[in-house]
């Protein structure tokens, strides 16, 4: 990926991503999500950890550090990748039936 491309997903991702997930934390909820009676705050986290895997391992490539760094740094965003997999599955759990349309 060239450095570019990597500014694109950068500044993509601040406006697709960040910016409503920070809106969800502080209190806004989505039109499709408004009736219902799931944690959205923890959509919001893991659309924050999601960022943040993809700028820990992007930022080392664009500063062009060592390769150690950006082993490093890739393992630190896997990790928050997990952890937004892990929110979306407490995320469904706690949703129940309503999220899903059981009775």
């Amino acid at each position: 990926m060239s450095v570019t491309q990597s500014w694109v997903v950068l500044i993509g991702g601040a406006m697709f991503l960040l910016a409503p997930s920070v809106a969800v934390l502080a209190g806004w909820r989505p039109v499709f999500l408004r009736g219902a009676r799931a944690p959205v705050p923890l959509l919001g986290a893991l659309g924050l950890c999601v960022y943040g895997g993809v700028l820990v391992t992007a930022i080392p490539r664009l500063v062009d550090a060592p390769t150690a760094v950006r082993a490093t740094w890739a393992y630190v965003g896997l990790g928050l990748m997990w952890t937004a997999v892990g929110l979306f599955i407490l995320y469904d759990i706690l949703a129940g039936t309503n999220r899903r349309g059981g009775k």
